[in-house]
């Protein structure tokens, strides 16, 4: 105690000194502020369970953020506040969303700068781009870099670092306001650049920018191709709006077909229940998963501590597809979408081709805050029976077809994208022809 008041005591003289001493008591909604923080902080310093594998200092991180919690007076700098927090975790599992109404600025809807005439994100790699400016405000290029490397990638937004799960967030706030843009060349410079968000807008931007991933409002649709010798199949998610027994029966039609090619690159996971429902109908045997239990159950008052294990075991369902099978994966295909990958490539002969997965095995939780928003998170951790997971790992293709900044700079952004449709679909056919000719159906 005596300490604390030591050092309170310096701060005070410190500050007085200087002539900026700012203390005042908190209002209400400053407080209630800053209990919503607390929330959301302490629910990840409890339940999220790779602090040790990624090395972010929590502890630290809450004592910076939260103390510019207070002086968040509009609710766009205050839901900034939290998504950089949450951003500092580097992970992708990670969201955080508001009601609508929680954004109101003094009455004024949110605008994105998404609904920036001219301003394109897109996803290469992992790593968001800007791939397109408003008419007359793209920024200078660095020196010695050559006319053709004008992607830069989006490396901060209003300080805070970008992920593609709660970048959203940043780019959103009230209309006519200034962003700050922190930029990364291709040869490591960063450059500041400054754009306004529009004086009005859809609002419609408040999920990831996810360009030419987006899966937009499908849950799954047939690919339509010219060539018809294989059936081709996009699960863009496995919520619950996918119903499991069409495309189920999709597949079934095109089983006298050549192979089939499952298109999981846009998909960023979903629920549990439905991904096995639909992967059981791969399987040749039955295969278990374990969850990772993040600490022993202790009860009645400490007297009694339980250590609990526990397992998911998916069985073989009928109808059984058992032909040849290609995995088209991104370097955004994430959670439940990279579990369905890894046991249809490990467990039923599948090909996967493209790109290695994001890395996020972990089970989704919701927590609801007390100031209406909701975090998700990872806080379970999933892996196999060898105790091998995909964190931060993902799924590794059998045959690796990227989409590449070079391709970018090559071909410019929707040529780039179709032309890597076009290497996919060149590398599942040849896949496919070499699983025929070598007699093997998986």
């Amino acid at each position: 105690m005596r300490r604390a008041l030591g050092l309170l005591m310096l701060l005070l003289s410190s500050l007085g000194a200087g002539g900026c001493l700012g203390i005042q008591q908190l209002d209400r909604a400053q407080r209630d502020r800053l209990r919503a923080f607390d929330f959301y902080w302490q629910a990840l310093a409890n339940e999220y369970p790779l602090f040790g594998q990624q090395q972010v200092p929590w502890q630290e991180l809450r004592h910076r953020y939260r103390a510019a919690v207070p002086y968040a007076e509009e609710p766009h700098e205050f839901h900034h506040l939290l998504s950089g927090l949450f951003s500092e975790l580097g992970d992708v599992h990670v969201s955080y969303s508001v009601p609508p109404e929680r954004w109101l600025d003094r009455g004024r809807a949110p605008v994105s700068l998404l609904d920036l005439d001219g301003f394109r994100l897109m996803p290469v790699e992992g790593r968001l781009h800007v791939v397109g400016w408003p008419d007359g405000q793209a920024p200078p290029q660095p020196d010695g870099l050559p006319p053709a490397a004008r992607y830069p990638e989006l490396w901060r937004v209003e300080g805070f670092p970008v992920v593609v799960s709660l970048v959203a967030n940043l780019l959103r706030g009230p209309p006519g306001t200034p962003v700050e843009l922190q930029l990364r060349w291709r040869d490591g410079t960063i450059t500041r650049h400054v754009l306004r968000r529009p004086a009005s807008g859809s609002d419609r931007n408040d999920g990831p920018p996810l360009g030419h991933l987006d899966r937009g409002h499908f849950a799954w649709r047939p690919h339509r191709r010219r060539d018809r010798s294989l059936r081709w199949i996009e699960v863009a998610s496995f919520g619950e709006r996918l119903v499991v027994a069409d495309v189920v029966a999709a597949i079934q039609r095109g089983q006298q077909r050549s192979g089939l090619v499952l298109d999981l690159r846009h998909n960023l996971g979903g629920q549990w229940a439905v991904t096995q429902a639909l992967i059981e109908h791969f399987l040749p045997e039955p295969i278990d998963f374990v969850f990772v239990q993040p600490q022993e159950v202790t009860m009645w008052a400490g007297l009694v501590t339980v250590e609990v294990f526990a397992r998911s075991t998916w069985l073989p369902r009928p109808p059984l597809f058992d032909g040849p099978l290609v995995v088209l994966t991104s370097s955004l295909t994430a959670s439940m979408a990279e579990h369905a990958a890894r046991v249809l490539q490990r467990h039923c002969g599948a090909i996967v081709i493209g790109e290695r997965t994001v890395g996020a095995e972990a089970g989704l939780r919701e927590f609801a805050g007390p100031d209406g928003g909701v975090l998700k998170f990872g806080a379970q951790r999933v892996v196999d029976r060898t105790g091998v997971g995909l964190q931060a790992e993902g799924v590794v293709p059998d045959i690796a077809v990227r989409l590449r900044l070079d391709d970018l700079e090559r071909l410019g952004p929707d040529a780039a994208a179709r032309d890597w449709d076009e290497r996919l679909a060149a590398a599942a056919q040849a896949a496919l022809a070499a699983r025929r000719e070598q007699g093997v159906d998986r």
